[in-house]
């Protein structure tokens, strides 16, 4: 994979290959809609030089939209973006639901993860949009803010459905709260389907070889730095710890932790961040979080056991292909690895901090959701009643860690590898979001793009980090 595999990354190539649209047995009827959309082209204007101008044209178009013939069960759409494992899944669910419940037959829509959001926004400002859909954390919030979802309190009361039984930070994923524009508090929006995070992992035969000893729940920062000076070699077998190590000729790196998810949790466990609890305040400048971009930046430059981020592009995934002895990764790869490694590996928590800090690590959480403008809300509660309870969390054994508590500590899901799967599902007691806000999209497209400078040693982290402040100090000042 062509980067550290990113959940995002993951998503788009995991699901390449899937197939479109699967269709429930029974065939709806097509009816032809009128939709009128406002759209932005360019049009230029030519007087004595050209002038580009944009300009909104009212357009009318048709679109076809399926309905249930009078006097059948109504059929509920189900948007999922093409992720391999869960369009396996969902149909079995879907069927069970059909039989065990029977308040409405099922059609599974699906798109490639680049296409899906704006797919489902156009329907749903189109009113259009399906029934129920997958969430992900970078959205949920606006959606709940604008209205797009439906607000499943009064399901939750009426059919006294105990949330405790759901593992708290998945439930809190589905949580928000309009007046203050943050995730994890107020309205349920949606319910869990499975919890990801945050984790180490490593590859075991690479430790043997390097006479290191695995990585521990005790491990700190400087562990995980040590680690990986006698992990990493060149191509001779010097390692980075060694005299005459040749840096341009490195075989295998000891550590990939750089990225979204993985610097954010070091930042957390140093007590800083990238802005302050209520969005207001730019932390990366903070003593703190300059700390652990200096720690970061001395791996990739002084210590040369850590790659720069661009060396990941173009490359299958570099842990598979045994590239890298050690990664701060998502627990969405475990049952991909499962499947794919051929050599022994294991996961551990990500390293402490070393200021005595409780451990605290990235969660998130697959959510799902109703469409606020669906026909059929009731049918469209049971359906996603369904699959987030036990009926459904029997086939999301295989596609991450279940978020119904006695789903993630069964039998069927703790056995097999990596030993230590108990990992990725005690992630979600010390986890914490890395979208708790409305307006965090609009401060992350800054400070994704501007810390690339520190990878590139364009300045040392005092000066990028105080440079990423002044930018990102007027967006926070008007969310």
């Amino acid at each position: 994979m062509s980067k550290q595999l990113s959940r995002r990354a993951f998503l788009t190539l995991a699901g390449a290959g899937s197939a479109g649209a699967l269709v429930a047995a029974c065939q709806p009827q097509v009816v032809t809609q009128v939709v009128k959309e406002t759209v932005q082209v360019e049009k230029v204007v030519k007087e004595t030089v050209q002038v580009e101008q944009t300009v909104q044209v009212e357009v009318t178009k048709e679109v076809q939209v399926e309905v249930t013939p009078t006097g059948e069960k109504p059929l509920l759409r189900f948007a999922m973006y093409n992720f391999d494992p869960w369009l396996a899944a969902l149909p079995k669910m879907f069927n069970d639901f059909e039989a065990e419940v029977g308040t409405a037959q099922v059609k599974l829509e699906t798109a490639p993860w680049d296409q899906f959001w704006t797919r489902f926004e156009s329907q749903a400002a189109a009113g259009i949009a399906p029934d129920l859909q997958i969430g992900d954390p970078f959205k949920v919030a606006h959606y709940a803010d604008s209205g797009i979802y439906l607000n499943i309190d009064p399901y939750i009361e009426r059919d006294k459905v105990n949330l405790e039984d759901w593992l708290a930070a998945t439930i809190g994923a589905c949580r928000y709260e309009k007046s203050v524009g943050r995730i994890g508090q107020g309205s349920l929006w949606g319910m869990p389907a499975t919890l990801v995070g945050t984790i180490l992992y490593y590859n075991k035969g690479l430790f043997d070889a390097a006479s290191v000893a695995y990585p521990t729940a005790d491990w700190t920062r400087a562990d995980y730095q040590a680690a990986g000076l006698k992990l990493t070699k060149d191509s001779a077998g010097k390692t980075a710890s060694e005299t005459g190590f040749n840096p341009d000729d490195v075989a295998v790196y000891g550590s990939s932790t750089i990225g979204g998810y993985s610097t954010a949790v070091h930042l957390w466990n140093n007590g800083g961040g990238l802005v302050s609890d209520d969005q207001k305040e730019c932390w990366i400048s903070k003593p703190e979080s300059i700390e652990i971009f200096q720690w970061l930046q001395d791996l990739v430059l002084k210590d040369k056991v850590n790659p720069d981020p661009s060396w990941f592009t173009g490359q299958p995934d570099t842990f598979l292909t045994e590239r890298v002895a050690m990664k701060v990764d998502g627990s969405w790869n475990v049952d991909y690895y499962v499947t794919n490694l051929p050599f022994k590996w294991d996961i551990a928590p990500i390293p402490k901090g070393t200021k005595g800090l409780p451990l605290v690590s990235y969660a998130g959480t697959n959510t799902l959701h109703i469409y606020s403008g669906t026909k059929t809300p009731d049918q469209s509660w049971d359906l996603l009643k369904y699959i987030s309870g036990p009926g459904g969390m029997k086939y999301f054994l295989a596609t991450g860690t279940p978020a119904l508590i006695s789903a993630a500590g069964s039998k069927e899901y703790m056995t097999g590898q990596p030993e230590h799967r108990q990992v990725a599902v005690d992630v979600g007691a010390y986890g914490r979001t890395y979208y708790p806000d409305l307006g965090n999209d609009q401060w992350k497209l800054v400070y994704d793009q501007e810390i690339q400078a520190l990878w590139l040693g364009k300045g040392d982290a005092q000066t990028v980090s105080t440079d990423i402040c002044a930018k990102i100090d007027p967006i926070l000042a008007k969310l």
